[in-house]
């Protein structure tokens, strides 16, 4: 595996935070060089003046993440450009050490290992996600680095906690289009479902108001028409859409209600 997919894991920092704020947010003329002076001079009576934390609970780790906030990611942006957040995560609590002690031996260990880590990586995005100073996202890179993994068990994880828990598990690839971007309408899904609100929602995707709300009116509409037992056919038709939009409403219900669908489907 590339070290490269650490690289912007490496970039969110403090000084590379304030350079970025000498060069775009105050316009400062000068070289690169000058402006990266006065970022280490800041960074070292950063350092002097607030001093790191004694107290941190046990198994958290201080971590900076990158904001869902701002435009999609474009070609050669560097990780800094986004609004960093350092927050504490929960990387390695006591229950898990305590669930360390009830793995099974032999071919199931494999199995209880694999359910662990998963459980752990949810918790770590999703505290992330929750967060009032957020949601705060982190790439692959930095979840196989809190966790002792690398990029590519990270993302089967990440794939397997997807179909199990129907959630969007948001990581910045997957939010910032560095990657396989969910679709606008699972997108917008997403945060609704998290509780978020249709202004906040246009906000963090970046899309029309306008545009917002109808995503999620035809959702409600086609789950209002799955509860009461309409076939996918009659839904095109009462609701006068393209059958692949349909099944895509559909789909969605699916992953975030279940038991909806699996009723329908049962009758």
């Amino acid at each position: 595996m590339s070290g490269q997919a650490f690289v912007g894991t490496l970039k969110r920092t403090f000084r590379e935070a304030l350079f970025n704020l000498l060069k775009n947010g105050y316009g400062l003329i000068g070289s690169q060089r000058v402006l990266r002076l006065l970022a280490d001079d800041v960074q070292q009576l950063a350092d002097e003046f607030y001093p790191p934390a004694e107290r941190l609970r046990s198994g958290w780790m201080v971590f900076t993440g990158t904001k869902a906030s701002g435009t999609k990611a474009y070609p050669g942006q560097s990780a800094s450009d986004h609004d960093l957040v350092t927050l504490a995560w929960p990387v390695l609590l006591p229950e898990d050490i305590r669930d360390l002690t009830t793995w099974p031996q032999g071919k199931a260990r494999v199995k209880a290992r694999r359910e662990w880590l998963q459980k752990r990586l949810i918790r770590i995005i999703e505290h992330g996600w929750h967060h009032e100073k957020g949601p705060v996202l982190l790439t692959q890179a930095d979840l196989a680095a809190l966790l002792g993994l690398t990029p590519v068990d990270v993302s089967l994880l990440l794939k397997q906690a997807r179909a199990a828990t129907g959630t969007q598990l948001m990581t910045k690839g997957y939010y910032f289009d560095q990657g396989m971007r969910p679709t606008h309408k699972a997108e917008i899904i997403a945060l609704y479902e998290a509780g978020k609100d249709e202004s906040e929602i246009a906000r963090l995707t970046q899309h029309a108001p306008a545009s917002v709300g109808r995503y999620i009116r035809d959702y409600e509409r086609v789950k209002a028409l799955l509860a009461y037992g309409t076939s996918v056919e009659e839904i095109q038709i009462i609701l006068q859409m393209q059958p692949g939009v349909v099944r895509a409403y559909v789909a969605l219900v699916e992953q975030y209600h279940p038991k909806l669908v699996s009723e329908r489907l049962s009758t």
